[in-house]
């Protein structure tokens, strides 16, 4: 039955030892999100917004996975990052190019993984009903976070562009008329301590409060031996408040503000240089071997980047929700969002004890959305949402480049970078049951975008020494050729209509079968940090990605057990890739281009299987298979001026397999005092991390082991936890200037600690 639904050997065998290996474990823990009713014998029912609309996930025909604010208060997340292992063919990771954490988020090996805002993402991160236009500022802390949903595959119906890959959809729970609340503080390695707390109550009969807050210190996982010191330290403060006015029984309105702070060093990267690369020939920056950093090690640096905490980000954010309720089923929402950010770094890129390449980048972001959607629930025969949506943003980056190894010794060439984004967007979705067991799903948005980039080169400063003073050269950049001077914007628009149709099969109440084809578009754009006119003026094209699905809803054992799973085809067209090229004559002698250069094709395999197990114990796991292969790629990838056929390479954060398997186990070991333990293992498949394939930055397999002990005292708990047990040091950025230098970063070292968490 199930070659036959999957239709393919390689997906049936995959299909069916993933389903053995779960079965033999006898269960898997029910990754929950949402709003939840009283368990039926050991599994929660659970419900999701992934469609803007309150439903069961069971009844939802797409795949997803999800965490709910139980689950959530029984792990130690830290951000976005830790929620990877809820779900099956994802990878996160921070790239360490930039203040407060810059995400690289691949979902069924779609992501994007730039510094630069002008890069918009390929997987969505929404929280609380806004989308996060960038990926600095992605990687939200998880405070607060009330519900996790993961949607896998390309979401360009209801959440639009720049969603190919998925969406994460984050939420915080509701102010409440009761007071409740929450405090916890952890202490961790690397003199890591954490406070954070959250309360609510109502003031009146119609109105409610909640503020939430925290304070999180941290020498971080690096030393800087050139300064013989830690070499990441970093501060954060977030506070937040959140009121709920409900005048009238049919009419609520939400209000939330807040405000996040962190100052730290740059993010340390390592140099892993060839005997070839222009670093190890001229300077001696030379790795000892093959993938050894030329520090000696992953987590030691030799950086000569100023450490004073001098780099910052700063996120504010206000959210205003109003929903009111037509009758039973109707209901109308409007939700206005507000994002600002601001942050400021200088970066050694090189990672030398001299000044080779160094960024001074001082960055704001700004956006503005307003939704407006009806929806209609109920039992009837039809179920839709409507919506209409605006886009503005704006983004300004005065990056200025510190070379030592093109100057005499140094130059310093500036770029005044300013970018802006409308867009405009009309969707909806509907549902109708052709009989009481068919039910067919039509959708489709259309997508209007206008985007400016205006570049401006500044004054290129050549010094004697390597310190910035007295120039000996001063070149304007009138006088230069291979400058950039623009004395008004560049303007492109594109327009897209993204349809999705899906139908969807109940063979019992518990069992439902669903085919599905949707369209993704991730738009088009300018360089964001160009060398020549060219790269400045000329627009990339947008990027689509069809998927064609299988999968199915199912629970059984007499409600015990939920298996979930999929089989996909994914095509891209017109990839957005991005390219290092020489640039002759500009002050760096080379840039960054994104082109439109390939096509490409992803089939894959997806499970979710969850059960109780006993009355006791639950376990967890999911299965993620991946075949990801470029189709149709030529391009100058090797930076000869050439395009040569580049189809052999493989596609970034594409792990061919990537599994999570875990169990909680929970008793009463006396009056109001309850214990449990929790462990899960997060298999990450070999994988590449650079464009070119750089085999110094390659991952190779990863088992990371979280586990925990939990004792709870009426409303105190103490939990002793350990995450990544195994050391495990893979990759999470890497890059390559051709013929220059590479430099990466790798993940989180092991870490241990104690939580004490009080609720009221």
């Amino acid at each position: 039955m199930t070659g036959s639904r999957f239709n393919s050997f390689r997906a049936a065998s995959v299909a069916g030892t993933a389903l053995a290996l779960c079965m033999s474990a006898q269960a898997a823990f029910a990754q929950e999100a949402g709003e939840t009713v009283e368990p039926r014998y050991g599994l929660e029912e659970i419900t999701v917004t992934a469609r803007k609309r309150v439903e069961p996930m069971q009844d939802v025909p797409a795949a997803i996975s999800a965490l709910s604010a139980g689950e959530l208060a029984r792990r130690f997340d830290s951000d976005v990052r830790d929620f990877a292992d809820s779900s099956p063919n994802i990878v996160i990771d921070d790239t360490q190019q930039g203040p407060g954490g810059v995400a690289a988020i691949y979902i069924r090996g779609i992501g994007v993984a730039d510094v630069e805002k002008s890069v918009d993402p390929a997987v969505g991160v929404v929280f609380d009903d806004v989308y996060i236009g960038q990926s600095s500022g992605s990687l939200l802390k998880a405070i607060d976070i009330d519900r996790v949903e993961v949607l896998r595959g390309p979401q360009g119906t209801l959440f639009g562009r720049n969603a190919t890959g998925g969406v994460i959809n984050l939420a915080r729970s509701r102010p409440t008329y009761d007071t409740t609340g929450k405090a916890r503080f952890t202490y961790a390695r690397f003199d890591s301590w954490k406070i954070e707390g959250v309360a609510s109550t109502g003031l009146s009969d119609n109105i409610a409060v909640k503020v939430s807050g925290a304070y999180e210190k941290s020498d971080g996982y690096f030393y800087n031996a050139y300064y013989g010191q830690p070499g990441q330290r970093s501060d954060f403060f977030a506070v937040s408040g959140a009121l709920l006015f409900e005048p009238t029984d049919s009419l609520d309105i939400q209000l939330s503000y807040d405000h996040q702070e962190t100052d730290q060093d740059p993010p340390q990267l390592v140099a892993v240089n060839k005997s070839t690369d222009l670093f190890c020939a001229a300077y001696n920056q030379c790795s000892a071997s093959p993938g050894v950093p030329t520090s000696g090690g992953r987590y030691i640096s030799i950086s000569d980047g100023p450490l004073q905490k001098n780099a910052s980000f700063k996120f504010d954010m206000a959210i205003a929700k109003a929903s009111y309720e037509f009758g039973a089923d109707m209901q109308l929402d409007y939700i206005f969002g507000w994002l600002k950010t601001d942050e400021k770094i200088t970066q050694d890129f090189d990672a030398a004890p001299f000044t080779l390449y160094h960024t001074d980048r001082p960055a704001r972001w700004r956006q503005t959305t307003n939704e407006l959607r009806l929806t209609k629930g109920g039992s009837g025969p039809l179920t839709f949402v409507l919506g209409a949506y605006f886009w503005d943003s704006r983004y300004t980056i005065n990056l200025k480049n510190y070379i030592g190894f093109a100057g005499s010794p140094l130059l310093t060439s500036a770029q005044d970078v300013t970018q802006t984004n409308k867009s405009y967007a009309a969707y909806g979705e509907a549902d109708y049951d052709l009989t009481d067991k068919l039910t067919l799903t039509v959708g489709a948005r259309y997508t209007h975008d206008k985007k400016t980039s205006l570049v401006n080169d500044g004054t290129i400063f050549i010094y004697g020494t390597l310190e910035e003073a007295n120039p000996v050269l001063t070149i304007e950049p009138s006088l230069a050729g291979g400058q950039i001077v623009m004395t008004s914007p560049v303007k492109k628009s594109w327009s897209k209509f993204t349809p999705r149709v899906s139908l969807s099969y109940d063979f019992t109440s518990d069992v439902m079968a669903y085919v599905l084809w949707s369209r993704g578009y991730r738009g088009g754009g300018f360089n964001g940090r160009p060398s020549t006119i060219g790269a400045a003026t000329i627009p990339y094209d947008p990027e689509t990605l069809d998927n064609y699905e299988i999968g199915f809803k199912s629970e059984f054992a007499n409600g015990r057990v939920r298996l979930n799973g999929a089989v996909f085809l994914m095509k891209y067209k017109d990839q957005q890739q991005d390219l290092d090229v020489p640039a002759p004559g500009t002050s760096t002698g080379r840039e960054n281009r994104t082109i439109n250069a390939s096509s490409a094709e992803f089939k894959g395999v997806e499970l979710d299987l969850t059960a109780q197990v006993t009355e006791n114990l639950r376990i967890n796991g999911n299965l993620g298979y991946l075949d990801a292969k470029y189709k149709n790629f030529v391009g100058d990838i090797y930076s000869t001026g050439t395009p040569v056929d580049a189809t052999f390479l493989k596609i970034r954060r594409a792990p061919k397999w990537t599994w999570n398997l875990g169990a909680t186990y929970e008793t009463e070991i006396g009056p109001d005092t309850s214990a449990w333990i929790t462990g899960d293992v997060h298999y990450i498949g070999p994988h590449e991390i650079t464009f070119l394939n750089n085999p110094n930055l390659r991952n190779d397999g990863q088992y990371l082991i979280d586990a925990s002990v939990n004792m709870k005292w009426n409303d105190t708990t103490v939990s002793v936890f350990g995450k990544n047990l195994t050391n495990e040091k893979g990759w999470t950025i890497g890059y390559d200037v051709q013929g220059i230098w590479s430099y990466g970063a790798p993940r989180p070292r092991r870490t241990y600690g104690v939580a004490v968490t009080q609720t009221f």
